[in-house]
């Protein structure tokens, strides 16, 4: 009989070699968007009798190109699994949302950094990071995989970081609910995806939950954005209600959700809003 041992073995290595391309060419991007004064254009219109406005810029269009270049090395390197049990079903795509969303981050916040050794650092993070969850993704593939525990709680810690930066980020510009409650929330049930793909559960139920957790995040923006928070302090709230949402959802998908988990995460969420307030910057 043929040895099976090498097919294996390329199975393993071969993202390693896509993934260092990928990363070349992401980083490159990133690069170019610090060296480079891309040109901005704004567009007015009316919505529901007001007047709008959306100012398209090229480190948006920037984002956009090196986000969608990342989901498809992403796609590309997860089809490599020898043991790909998402390749002939929708929720492939699923492992896009996270890489492509960290690119986009921090294609943005580089574009807001004024040292230009802040932005090589920042380079040199979002790289590590980026890579760190690509690979983390990959071993969350297979759930019989020896690593797939320590892969999944370092994905998920990922989602949480991703979605406060994204969330503070956003809630700091202080623009209209217009755009930052449909952004907010786009991005909420995004990383929703992401966190019920572990549930393995049916994939109409995986997206109508999500879809719930970005309408419901979204529809907290409208109300925080009567209050005068910080940056910080509004993105943390909802990161809380967020995890809290998440969290709830993803105990009933595993079939898990009782009285006492509904408990304990009421406390944690209660105990996080307390110490959020009580640390609240003056």
């Amino acid at each position: 009989m043929l040895d099976q041992s090498p097919p294996q073995v390329k199975g393993v290595l071969a993202p390693l070699d896509r993934l260092s391309l990928l990363i070349s060419f992401v980083l490159v991007g990133l690069t170019l968007s610090l060296v480079l004064d891309l040109p901005s254009r704004r567009i007015e219109f009316s919505f529901l009798g007001s007047e709008a406005s959306v100012t398209m810029s090229g480190t948006w269009l920037l984002a956009v190109l090196l986000a969608a270049l990342t989901a498809a090395g992403v796609d590309s390197i997860a089809r490599t699994h020898p043991r790909v049990h998402l390749g002939e079903s929708r929720y492939i795509f699923i492992l896009w949302i996270l890489p492509a969303l960290i690119v986009m981050t921090t294609t943005v916040l580089l574009s807001l950094t004024q040292a230009r050794v802040y932005g090589l650092i920042g380079l040199a993070l979002a790289g590590a990071f980026l890579v760190a969850t690509i690979i983390g993704e990959y071993f969350t593939i297979d759930m019989d995989d020896r690593w797939y525990s320590a892969a999944r709680l370092g994905v998920n810690l990922a989602v949480y970081l991703i979605a406060l930066i994204l969330f503070a980020t956003i809630y700091s510009w202080k623009i209209r609910s217009l755009y930052s409650a449909p952004a907010i929330g786009f991005a909420a049930g995004l990383l929703a995806l992401e966190l019920f793909r572990g549930s393995e559960a049916d994939f109409r139920r995986t997206w109508l939950y999500a879809m719930a957790v970005g309408l419901s995040v979204g529809e907290i923006v409208w109300a925080l954005n009567y209050w005068n928070l910080t940056g910080f302090t509004g993105g943390a709230l909802l990161l809380a209600f967020f995890y809290g949402f998440t969290g709830l959802t993803q105990q009933y998908l595993w079939g898990r959700l009782n009285k006492i988990v509904f408990v304990e995460f009421a406390m944690i969420f209660v105990g996080a809003l307390v110490l959020l307030f009580w640390l609240k910057p003056q």
